[in-house]
């Protein structure tokens, strides 16, 4: 049963051209993150902005790991200064060095690192550039990051007919799925500071699970040193995060307001008295 629908699933997807198939991720990816920050009452182009800059510096860290761990796929092809070749009336792009090294749309990119890249830049951008609090946004990174990661695999498996990363990629997609739901049951029933505390759980929770779960996935099989490394950052980066995060929710949460007892009361007998101007 599951077979077939490994099969069908492929001459579905067999149709349809990478480019797409990429492109379908990224829009995943800007929704999450633009729900997060929406939440968090954050203006939209900044939103954007934050989104793109950190998906092309995960694009460009994914290719250049790729390009490492696969150079004898690239020393093969000759330099040339023009991105294009033409033999007879047929013209071929991007089939030379170096202009080859930009052919993010052939799936020659090492996804793992590519997400490594866009949780590193970020957090960088959010932190130093936009001036935002890590607490508001540390779940939306790293739900939007292991979001298109597993949808990567998802989409991958069903092109390759690979049974085990469409079911990795489903783990993937599903648990920040359901933890989106149970956030906003949570939302509708609780109020203050034990909403946030809830919350708080919830993300660290989820936040572990697919961080163990995704380690557990690559180091279970044969990976590159660059890889190995990768994980290893993930989960440091991941670690740190959920630190940070707890520590700024709990800061916010110890705010409170003066209550209006404290403010002396004006009685109708300080209303009624004269007002004296200066001479």
């Amino acid at each position: 049963m599951y077979q077939t629908f490994i099969e069908q699933f492929s001459k579905l997807f067999s149709k349809i051209h990478p480019t797409f198939l990429f492109s379908f991720v990224i829009i995943l990816g800007l929704y999450i993150f633009w729900r997060g920050c929406w939440e968090s009452r954050k203006n939209n182009t900044s939103i954007f902005d934050a989104f793109f800059l950190s998906f092309v510096a995960g694009l460009f860290t994914g290719r250049i790991s790729y390009i490492i761990t696969h150079w004898s796929d690239f020393s093969s092809f000759f330099w040339y200064w023009l991105p294009y070749e033409k033999y007879g009336n047929e013209i071929f792009w991007f089939r030379v060095l170096p202009w080859r090294f930009f052919r993010f749309w052939d799936w020659g990119i090492d996804i793992l690192l590519m997400f490594v890249g866009f949780l590193t830049f970020a957090g960088f951008w959010v932190i130093f550039v936009k001036k935002w609090k890590w607490s508001e946004l540390f779940s939306t990174i790293f739900f939007t990051a292991q979001s298109m990661l597993g949808m990567s695999f998802f989409l991958l498996g069903g092109v390759t007919k690979n049974a085990a990363w469409i079911t990795q990629g489903l783990v993937m997609v599903s648990l920040p799925f359901l933890l989106f739901l149970l956030k906003n049951s949570v939302k509708a029933v609780m109020m203050g500071s034990k909403e946030q505390k809830v919350l708080t759980v919830l993300d660290t929770f989820f936040t572990l699970l697919l961080v163990t779960y995704t380690a557990y996935v690559y180091l279970s099989i044969d990976i590159s040193n660059i890889e190995r490394g990768g994980i290893m950052f993930f989960l440091l980066w991941t670690i740190l995060g959920i630190i940070f995060n707890i520590i700024g929710r709990k800061k916010k949460d110890s705010v409170t307001i003066e209550r209006l007892s404290s403010v002396r009361e004006v009685s109708s007998i300080d209303i009624n008295q004269p007002i004296k101007l200066p001479k």
